[in-house]
């Protein structure tokens, strides 16, 4: 039986439940809740808006089947995410037909500010999904980060001084005290308009402990990782060489040495750029490209492995099952 992932266009799978200028122009205090269709899975997708610029969302559900869902948005404010389990993968279509891999996965957080986002999304089959997300309007961002601006990077501080072009992805460590503060919210023991104070609060509480990350102190400390724009372009430099040679793939030092930059940096910027390892990256990319030519029906799931640069079909097959929930094999019934 072919097993073929479903891909549902954002608008026609939400509604305007994804929508976020709906949102920023409804009352403070504004609910709403979505449930995922029968048919798809269960559970659902919660928000709220606090005040004008700040909303948080809250997604848990888990979906019967591989689910792709294409997304044209635009505007979009700062997200600050932090991911409780399962993992997502995002395509993120950026100028002259170029595009990113982005893996947000579970224990991991991050603020991203996307003027426009023109890609995919792809949700895992029978893998519970719990996340917590954020909306910050920049304007905002810039209230809360008042008289620390010449501390930010040189990007965010644009972001948040108007400049709606930047793009911006920085992976944030979850402490304990993040940990802590999203349980809190998950578990909130309040109802009505006590709910909403206390989810306020809490959400004010999770922002403060993310941007003491991103602020770097008048000695030096707690300085976050930032790439250069000439390393910026190095890491997608290594990206499109990794794409090219998906077959036999460079080491890390060879990968780092032709694009011309240290190989800490090189994978320490993969994982800020992408949210995930030059090697896991590769994978990922190697599974999508399989994925490609198992749909042709062209070649066997043995040349389609040996063809993504793996030696044996066992690995290969483990690894697509693992990725996509589902048997190589199916695609070619």
């Amino acid at each position: 039986m072919n097993q073929e992932t479903t891909i549902i266009n954002s608008d026609d799978l939400f509604g305007n439940f994804s929508d976020l200028s709906e949102f920023r122009n409804m009352e403070d205090g504004f609910e709403k809740n979505w449930k995922w269709p029968d048919w798809l899975g269960n559970g659902f997708m919660y928000m709220i808006k606090f005040r004008p610029g700040l909303i948080l969302g809250i997604g848990n559900y888990q979906l019967w089947e591989h689910l792709t869902v294409s997304f044209a948005m635009k505007s979009l404010p700062c997200i600050l995410s932090f991911g409780l389990s399962g993992s997502i993968l995002s395509t993120l279509g950026y100028g002259r037909g170029k595009k990113d891999i982005f893996m947000f996965k579970s224990g991991q957080s991050h603020i991203s500010y996307l003027p426009e986002w023109q890609g995919i999304a792809e949700y895992p089959a029978r893998t519970p999904l719990r996340t917590v997300s954020i909306y910050i309007d920049p304007l905002l961002l810039n209230a809360f980060l008042d008289g620390q601006h010449d501390r930010l990077t040189t990007v965010l501080r644009d972001i948040v001084n108007g400049n709606n072009k930047k793009y911006y992805h920085h992976l944030l460590t979850t402490t304990s005290a993040v940990n802590m503060t999203v349980q809190e919210i998950l578990n909130c023991p309040y109802h009505g308009s006590l709910r909403r104070l206390y989810l306020e609060g809490k959400t004010l509480e999770l922002i403060a402990h993310n941007l003491t990350q991103l602020v770097v102190s008048k000695n030096g400390h707690n300085r976050p990782f930032t790439l250069l724009p000439d390393d910026f372009e190095r890491v997608r430099d290594a990206r499109d060489v990794l794409i090219r040679n998906l077959e036999n793939p460079l080491s890390l030092l060879e990968l780092a040495r032709q694009v011309g930059i240290n190989k800490n940096k090189l994978n320490q910027g993969f994982r800020h750029v992408f949210g995930t390892s030059v090697f896991d990256y590769l994978r990922i990319r190697r599974l999508e490209r399989s994925k490609e030519l198992l749909k042709s029906k062209e070649k066997n799931v043995t040349e389609v492995a040996f063809e993504v640069g793996y030696a044996q079909q066992s690995n290969f097959t483990r690894a697509f099952k693992k990725h996509f929930g589902t048997n190589p094999t199916d695609y070619l019934c």
